[in-house]
């Protein structure tokens, strides 16, 4: 009994002090350190406002597009773009009508640059992959597409 119980404060004494040991020397060692300088970026409001939005749309796993448009007609939402305001609703409008004339997420994208929307060159290239499959399932063609994936 004796034995034992000098044998358990032998190895919790090792123990901590073992513990002790390594936390002290890990907080000491600096080889494994590294300093990561970042730049400052300037976030600018209504882009914030924007990717919410589009955040909001690829997040959600059951988008149905009609439904977002009556609640974006009684949000009447606004977002300003190049020094113009365009509603909830219009934006919607224009996801929907680029995501149905294009085959391709260049084609999406190209579509709002034609027509001097350039937030989305400030979306990420997932986000903006993400956001025209997501539109390009509430189209008819988005429909077939899917479909043809079963036959």
């Amino acid at each position: 009994m004796k034995t034992k119980k000098h044998l358990i404060v032998t190895t919790v004494f090792l123990l901590n002090s073992l513990l002790f040991i390594i936390n002290s020397t890990a907080q000491t060692d600096q080889r494994f350190a590294n300093t990561v300088n970042l730049d400052t970026v300037n976030l600018d409001s209504r882009s914030v406002a924007i990717n919410q939005f589009v955040s909001d749309i690829i997040t959600d796993k059951d988008f149905k597009y009609r439904k977002a448009l009556r609640e974006s007609k009684s949000s009447k939402k606004h977002y300003t773009l190049n020094n113009f305001e365009i509603t909830e609703t219009d934006l919607l409008k224009h996801f929907k009508k680029a995501a149905r004339k294009s085959d391709s997420v260049a084609g999406f994208a190209r579509y709002f640059q034609n027509r001097n929307l350039s937030f989305i060159a400030a979306l990420d290239q997932y986000v903006l992959e993400q956001l025209y499959n997501t539109i390009r399932q509430t189209t008819f063609n988005g429909f077939l597409d899917n479909w043809q994936k079963y036959y």
